[in-house]
């Protein structure tokens, strides 16, 4: 899905996300029709070491805040990638020429 470096445990390595699910807090109040549970919010990641090996031994230190810690992370490129595609869809409306 996506990979990008980081550390874990003060340990530099490769963060592989091989699932993602936002989390979607739903609708709790107003009419039964339009309420919904909360859901989602899964994120599971594989650990590799600087030469792309599998990190097993560094998972196993991997707490629950550092995984939120990457989460944020992984939410945070997620958000720049989005916002530069707009700027690219934008920039290609402007220019017609460029296709």
């Amino acid at each position: 899905m996506s990979r990008f470096n980081d550390r874990v445990a003060g340990i530099p390595c490769q963060v592989e996300v091989v699932y993602y699910e936002p989390y979607d807090p739903g609708v709790t109040s107003g009419p039964p029709e339009h309420c919904y549970p909360p859901e989602g919010g899964d994120f599971e990641v594989e650990l590799y070491d600087r030469k792309g090996y599998r990190a097993r031994w560094l998972e196993a230190k991997l707490t629950a805040d550092e995984l939120d810690r990457l989460r944020e992370a992984f939410e945070a490129r997620l958000e720049d990638e989005r916002a530069e595609a707009q700027i690219a869809a934008y920039e290609a409306r402007q220019d017609p020429g460029a296709w």
